[in-house]
């Protein structure tokens, strides 16, 4: 019998002890790789604001984004640039601080971001003499599933849309995660705000895009977050100074 209760116990210090060495290991790995993965992460939104910018099939995504892509923060409210470190600003972290945000009532909230912050990074794409090619907004809004990140292209008169770039969603694939179909997102350029999906086909309006078939609610997700990026209480101040010339 003692034999016995010898052997159980020496199993489960062996077993204890095994799990408290995985415990350690795993611990000091992800402590370790978290530099790794946040600079993963900063490079995959990178890549993301290059495509919105028509930087395809880029080798060297940090040094093209430093060369072609201006980031600079805005204020919210009056649309104007504020000195603040654009790699230092996280709009979900930001979002929740009561310091840094407002909450939105649910009639200014039609994207369903809950609260906005008083400020927010912009991306200024420059051609090669230095002008700026496009202004990008990073946008964010609720689909079906759950919110849909991505960026907006306008080109530097603050009002006709180059590109639009999702690159985070929880949609359904073949439906509505077509919303990073490049032949959908293709039909955003040219195209003029304020802009209307519509079901079926937009027959060439400038104003209007083809909804995503059999994917009704994502389509108005879409057009909701749009709408609230593009309006007043999005960047409509910053986007109505664009209009009338500040970034030349």
């Amino acid at each position: 019998m003692s034999s016995n209760n010898e052997s159980i116990g020496k199993t489960l210090g062996v077993v204890i002890g095994l799990c408290l060495v995985c415990a350690v290991v795993v611990s000091a790995a992800s402590v370790q790789l978290r530099p790794l993965q946040q600079a993963n992460k900063i490079e995959d939104v990178q890549r993301n604001i290059l495509a919105a910018a028509g930087f395809n099939d880029v080798t060297d995504v940090k040094a093209t984004f430093g060369t072609n892509i201006e980031s600079r923060v805005i204020n919210m409210k009056t649309g104007d640039f504020v000195d603040v470190d654009p790699m230092s600003f996280d709009f979900e972290m930001t979002k929740f601080d009561d310091t840094r945000s407002i909450a939105l009532s649910k009639a200014d909230d039609i994207a369903g971001v809950q609260r906005m912050t008083n400020n927010s990074p912009v991306y200024l794409s420059k051609d090669e003499n230095g002008n700026v090619a496009s202004v990008i907004l990073p946008i964010q809004g609720y689909g079906l599933w759950g919110v849909m990140f991505g960026f907006l292209a306008l080109d530097s008169d603050g009002q006709t849309i180059n590109a639009i770039q999702f690159y985070k969603h929880n949609e359904t694939a073949g439906l509505g995660g077509e919303i990073q179909n490049p032949k959908w997102t293709a039909t955003w350029a040219g195209k003029s705000l304020p802009i209307d999906i519509v079901k079926g086909t937009s027959d060439g309006d400038a104003n209007k895009i083809d909804g995503l078939s059999g994917a009704t609610l994502t389509s108005v997700g879409v057009d909701n977050t749009i709408d609230f990026w593009t309006g007043n209480t999005g960047f409509g101040p910053f986007l109505a100074k664009v209009r009338k010339g500040a970034l030349n």
